[in-house]
């Protein structure tokens, strides 16, 4: 008996300080709100402690909130009526104690009429880990200190930034995606990787997904376990918004600054790329339906499209919207012919970096910025496809790397500048962009 009741309070005493299993995690923070998402092992109870440093203001502690298994012990906090400008800190509350390691964010600015403030967004794609369990090789994997580097950089820029992960960000093994429960278990694998605690609350994360993300290699509309992907993404990724009532999917939109992002769901809705029909879609009639819609009412100065699949590579062989020509065809006419300005292109997938820029008679040229590998293996540049006519010279990077995307200046001279790192944070390349290079000559470009 006196056995029995030591084991029950050493149970006890771990439940009572074990620590999360993966998290914080930052998500979306706008001027008045910012979120937080943390994940247990088990059944656990959690708060957080928040105040504001500088205004040396009186400390709040949020709502308990209890994690269960039927959300795999996660759990997100959304902080409200927030001071635009300003940085929190705040502290993890698990199971009523108080860990020690604080964590900071800083809301968006209010808007100046001085103009805009400078931004960063951190981006990558490709972030494979290496399950020993799972994989047979440790080859397709490497390279882990790209994460911490990332966090370092955020943490140490003055300037507001985020983090865009631009999809194949879990690697679903064909292990996995036989049945919802291995899909959930690769997300909890992945998200408590220890390369990954230090970034997860160094800077806000937004997130898409690609075929690794949703379901089996290169699959389409008809993956039977949809709605349980989608679930799990919604479950893991704070975005603010996940498609719309009347039709499902990751898509949304966000705002920093005079940029709007429009992050697009490229799986959902997407024929086969082996359908030889004229009319086959990518992203569909509803999503592109609610994209022009969208562009329609942003007035931002900067108008970034972001895609798990390349958008204007007409030389690769695999996938991308180069083989659904004619919803391609029909989106690029449609923004010729509403003289939508300031539009730039992101996507991923490719295992490789580079910057493409298509040429528009008469109007400005798109650009294209693809970013990958954060970790995952490199894949060869095929021969087609070496000697791009449409890349910017310079921009191949072929090894692992991370991309930056930032706006600089003031309103009468301001630029997007792109840039690409390897894992220890040294610059492979710089491109501006100047905002008055992205729209037509003569025409104006519709600013807030």
């Amino acid at each position: 008996m006196r056995l029995f009741i030591l084991f029950i309070a050493t149970v006890s005493s771990f439940s009572v300080f074990a620590q999360p299993a993966a998290g914080p995690m930052l998500g979306p923070v706008t001027r008045h709100t910012a979120t937080i998402w943390i994940q247990g092992s088990e059944p656990a109870k959690a708060a957080l402690e928040v105040e504001q440093p500088v205004a040396k203001s009186q400390v709040k502690r949020t709502a308990t909130i209890q994690l269960n298994r039927e959300t795999d012990f996660t759990g997100r906090f959304v902080l409200d009526n927030l001071t635009p400008g300003t940085t929190y800190r705040y502290k993890v509350i698990w199971n009523g104690k108080l860990l020690d390691a604080p964590h900071r964010f800083t809301t968006q600015a209010a808007q100046n009429p001085e103009g805009p403030p400078e931004f960063t967004v951190y981006l990558g794609s490709c972030a494979h880990l290496h399950d020993p369990e799972a994989d047979w090789s440790a080859s397709w994997s490497g390279g882990y200190e790209i994460f911490d580097r990332i966090a370092t950089q955020a943490t140490g820029d003055i300037r507001p930034n985020l983090m865009l992960w631009l999809g194949d960000n879990i690697y679903l093994r064909p292990s996995d995606y036989d049945h919802p429960a291995g899909m959930a278990r690769r997300y909890q694998k992945v998200r408590s990787h220890p390369s990954l605690q230090k970034l997860l609350p160094a800077l806000p994360h937004y997130a898409i997904w690609d075929d690794h993300d949703y379901g089996p290699n290169d699959h389409n509309q008809s993956f039977v376990f949809k709605e349980a992907s989608l679930e799990l993404f919604q479950r893991y990724w704070p975005n603010l918004s996940a498609g719309l009532p009347d039709m499902p999917g990751i898509h949304t939109q966000f705002s920093i600054a005079d940029a709007d992002f429009f992050l697009l769901d490229n799986r959902w809705y997407r024929d086969s790329d082996r359908d030889q029909s004229e009319n086959k879609k990518l992203f569909g009639e509803g999503q592109m339906r609610w994209l022009k819609n969208a562009l329609m009412a942003s007035r931002a100065r900067f108008k970034i499209i972001a895609g798990g699949s390349q958008f204007m590579n007409d030389l690769s062989r695999f996938e991308g919207w180069h083989h659904f020509r004619e919803e391609r065809r029909d989106f690029l006419a449609w923004l010729e012919l509403n003289n939508i300005s300031g539009v730039v292109f992101l996507s991923g997938d490719r295992h490789r970096t580079e910057l493409l820029k298509q040429d528009r008679p008469g109007n400005y040229p798109l650009h294209e910025l693809t970013c990958s590998p954060l970790t995952s293996r490199l894949h060869p540049v095929e021969a087609a496809e070496l000697n791009h006519p449409a890349r910017v010279a310079g921009t191949l990077v072929e090894a692992r790397n991370f991309c930056t995307l930032s706006a600089e200046g003031p309103s009468d001279n301001r630029a997007l500048v792109l840039k690409s790192f390897d894992a220890q944070g040294k610059a492979f390349w710089e491109v501006r962009i100047d905002a008055s290079s992205l729209h037509r000559s003569g025409a104006p470009a519709r600013l807030p």
